[in-house]
């Protein structure tokens, strides 16, 4: 009997082994059968509410997570398209302000019976009432604050053999975004506030077992002997509970990756929590020879490995969990006279560059969602994603884990988080709670990199952020913290040696390399928020939100899916496209030279920020990555995950071996973003008229060292150009295969800044470049093939477009429909797209989707350029206008 005991604890313990995300031997997850109603509409008692026989006809069935207004969007509540033009303000109704009861009912496994039973909440937004099994077990001065993990204990009022109901009465915030409110969720200006405020329950639900004693919140812990990563030296530690009140014994085991064991004894007093610790001094077997480490994806394998450790008592299993871990070492310093701080990887520096997440409006998730967008992030060649202040769930951060992506993550600006010196007792309670959750939760994520204190400055009463470090010190935080996400010198902690001095708005190409004064913008430090403005999506993205006889950029419903106050419009962005590009026709016509605008801007962001890494740039994160909801500002591609002309001037400018042009000084450069060098590398460039013809041409061969920038030749003055002319820049290995092909269109008339009159968000201009000939280049043909690849859940395409004729052919853009005049199969991979094509020069651009995503509709793919002759144009698939006049 003793081995069959034995036999059966091990399989428990070591169950899963490298699975993804945590395991647990026993974990109920309450996700879905949830049923959902107001208070005002349930008036009953709550002590028959959480009985089992309550009558519930009439009430939602809803999954958790869900907000309230996600719980009633999902039942189909409303008979309109909240995304469309100002619906959303149709949403508003008295009862949101009122409380929401969610309730669910359940049963335990047999197995579980006599054991102690605690339930967990990870994310009430923003209190709530809880009642289980007619009981009231906490009141919302217990259960307060969206990112607070809170244990309660349901022991006493479990029923072992039969029905058990809980009932969560959760109360909305208010005002999160005033210096008052409550300690919520908060968007700031990024978009209109949900009527709900997201009230409801933002993270999961679940109810644990144990046997007197348990464990979790594993944390492993590496050090090496940098430079060296030959061997790691491996610390565990984790946290360790008596759920009941009398003193007990316990054994607690852990296991890495299936061959390093290690075990403890340890005395817990009554109901007593504290920390265990394994050291690699203590345990030889923690000093791991030859490990497999986790590299961001572009330095190399993002290789994870897996931690168990378990609670024995009585020599019976109690609890055991398992979850995945890097093996990798995060440092940083500060360098440029106190203005950049390097971060630094496995005693690598590492450039970031990457983007702010955001998660949809209404709270909602979806895993298959979140893998599309971080496949997107990986494509555009970013290395972080930054989320301010929106903790994501477990399968977010795995994915990060998984796909080799850092995490930056901290609290949020810009209403009651950022002052402090406005808090009560409550609301300073609330706020510790939630770090030491936080810490708790994600200190173990390889992905996660740094955590930020404060955001848009640090904490203005220094003792919470004296009190937030010695939170995170005690609870073994392993990466940098920061005390804020700009320039601001903390009292505490000193210079954060990281930035967010705008812009926010508009800027042009020549913006970033030219801010001398290091005030504002320029490629200095590093700019955790940053963005040349709005992403204006293609018109068949616009006109899923705005309705058609709106279409105008005056328009009440355009201007309501921009963001607010400062953000409330794009004049600054029509204003200038107007100035470089020419008046408008329509609003097709308006969006074409959008598209443009947005990649010359992106990709100028980012090329100047590489082009100067190390020297005195070290990082910069676009504002944002996505959006909330639709929307017409900060992102990379938008809410329908269309990449448009920004996430291709982004995808380009990251390139891991890139060819640009510097803007400031009419260089050509080459950036090399990885960890090994590269000699003979053949740069060529090419100037054009905008009738085809060369105007100058020049070819010269490079080295290159790792993870560096190079700049290698000025172009010259050049006679007899147009007033607008167009550079092909080509790279090449030694080998001659083609790296990186970057084409740009300048003017002889250049942009200019009125650096006098900047401010937060951007800095004006007095003079545009003139690009508005590209409306007339001279038309051209192409050529367009292609070949398929179909496999049981995705296709891949091969199209290869040769430009026939003798003008360059401008802004060649390639999209996959669901058969011809569908919609576009979205997300979609391109190797390239947006491109520029020299006369008689061909590409070969890729294109990769889901199978699922074409509906099952044969593809169509639609081939248009500015400049495109459609009745000369031969070839597979169709062609039209790349800027119609209609």
């Amino acid at each position: 009997m003793k081995r069959i005991l034995l036999m059966s604890a091990m399989f428990l313990f070591s169950a899963g082994a490298f699975a993804q995300g945590r395991q647990e031997n026993f974990n109920l997850l309450l996700k879905d059968d949830w049923q959902m109603q107001s208070v005002v509409t349930a008036p009953a008692a709550a002590t028959e509410i959480s009985k089992e026989n309550f009558n519930t006809q009439g009430w939602y069935k809803v999954s958790v997570p869900s907000t309230i207004l996600a719980g009633l969007l999902a039942n189909q509540v409303y008979n309109f398209d909240p995304f469309m033009g100002k619906n959303l303000e149709k949403l508003a109704d008295p009862k949101l302000d009122k409380p929401w009861w969610f309730r669910r009912e359940f049963n335990l496994p047999a197995a579980e019976n006599g054991k102690n039973v605690i339930l967990r909440l990870h994310g009430i937004n923003y209190k709530a009432n809880v009642w289980f099994n007619g009981v009231k077990i906490a009141d919302s001065t217990k259960v307060k604050g969206p990112y607070r993990i809170i244990d309660l204990d349901l022991t006493k009022n479990i029923n072992y053999t039969g029905t058990n109901t809980l009932a969560i009465e959760v109360l909305r915030p208010f005002t999160p975004n005033k210096r008052d409110g409550d300690l919520a969720i908060d968007y700031a200006d990024w978009i209109p506030y949900p009527q709900d405020y997201n009230g409801g329950i933002i993270n999961n639900v679940e109810v644990k077992t144990y046997n007197k004693v348990g464990v979790k919140f594993p944390l492993v812990t590496t050090d090496f002997d940098l430079p060296s990563l030959a061997v790691a030296h491996l610390t565990v530690d984790a946290q360790v509970t008596n759920y009941t009140n009398k003193a007990q014994d316990a054994v607690i085991k852990g296991k890495i990756n299936q061959n390093i064991s290690f075990e403890k004894k340890v005395h817990l007093l009554p109901n007593e929590s504290k920390n265990i610790n394994f050291s690699p001094l203590e345990f030889k077997q923690l000093n791991v020879k030859d490990p497999s480490v986790w590299w961001p994806w572009q330095y190399g394998k993002p290789n994870l490995n897996r931690i168990e450790v378990a609670a024995v008592v009585d020599k019976k299993l109690s609890n055991s969990v398992s979850e995945n871990f890097g093996i990798r070492e995060f440092t940083s310093k500060i360098i440029d006279d106190n203005q950049s701080r390097e971060f630094i990887i496995n005693g690598k520096p590492i450039m970031l560059r990457g983007a702010a997440w955001s998660p949809d409006i209404f709270q909602r998730r979806s895993a298959e969602r979140q893998e599309q967008e971080i496949r997107l992030v990986r494509d555009m060649n970013m290395n972080i994603v930054r989320s301010e202040g929106k903790m994501e769930d477990d399968n977010f951060y795995d994915l990060c884990d998984k796909y080799g992506l850092m995490v930056m993550n901290g609290w949020m600006c810009c209403g009651t988080w950022q002052h402090p010196e406005k808090w009560d007792a409550a609301e300073r309670k609330v706020a510790m709670a939630s770090d030491s959750s936080v810490m708790y939760w994600l200190r173990n994520k390889a992905s996660l990199f740094v955590w930020l204190n404060g955001s848009d400055m640090p904490p203005t009463d220094t003792s919470v952020e004296r009190d937030y470090l010695e939170i995170e010190k005690q609870l073994k935080w392993p990466n940098p913290l920061l005390a804020t996400a700009n320039e601001s010198k903390s009292k505490v902690s000193g210079y954060s040696g990281v930035k967010m001095a705008g812009p926010y708005e508009w800027v042009p190409p020549i913006y970033w390399e030219t801010d001398a004064t290091k005030k504002f913008g320029g490629t200095y430090s590093f700019a955790t928020e940053i963005s040349p403005g709005p992403s204006i999506p293609p018109y068949e993205s616009l006109i899923k939100f705005i309705p058609k006889d709106s279409l105008n950029v005056t328009s009440a419903d355009w201007n309501y899916h921009c963001g607010t106050g400062s953000f409330g419009t794009t004049k600054v962005f029509t204003k200038a496209l107007y100035g470089r590009y020419g008046e408008t026709s329509s609003i097709k016509n308006y969006v074409a030279k959008a598209q443009a605008q947005n990649y010359e801007a992106h990709r100028a962001m980012m090329e100047a920020y590489g082009l100067n890494k190390y020297q005195t740039a070290t990082g910069v994160v676009q504002w944002m990555l996505s959006n909330p909801w639709p929307g017409l500002i900060w992102h990379t591609y938008d809410y329908y995950l269309y990449p448009a002309g920004t996430y291709f001037g982004m995808k380009k400018a990251m390139e891991p071996l890139h060819v640009l042009y510097s803007y400031k000084t009419n260089e050509v450069a080459v950036i090399n973003s990885y960890l090994k060098t590269f000699s003979g590398l053949k740069v060529k460039a090419d100037v054009y008229n905008l009738d085809g013809s060369s105007k100058f041409s020049k070819t010269v061969t490079a080295d290159i060292g790792a993870d560096a920038s190079k700049r290698l030749f000025a172009l010259p003055a050049i006679t007899g150009l147009s007033d607008t002319y167009l550079l092909r820049l080509e790279l090449s290995d030694k080998s001659g295969e083609t790296k990186s092909i970057n084409w740009y269109w300048l003017s002889k008339k250049g942009d200019e800044l009125n650096w006098k009159k900047s401010n937060w968000f951007t800095t004006p201009q007095s003079a545009y470049a003139d690009y508005s000939a590209l409306q007339s280049l001279p038309k051209t043909k192409l050529t367009v093939s292609q070949s398929n690849k179909v496999g049981s859940d995705s296709t891949s395409y091969a199209v290869t477009i040769k430009n026939t004729g003798s003008a360059v052919a401008f802004f060649v853009h390639l999209r996959a429909l669901k058969g011809q005049g569908g919609d576009d199969i979205l997300p979609v991979i391109f190797s390239d797209n947006y491109i520029s094509l020299a006369p008689g020069e061909s590409r070969i651009i890729k294109c990769t989707y889901s199978n699922k995503n074409a509906d099952g509709a044969a593809p169509y793919l639609l081939t248009s350029a500015w400049n495109l002759d459609i009745a000369g144009s031969s070839g597979e698939g169709g062609f039209e206008d790349g800027v119609p006049k209609e």
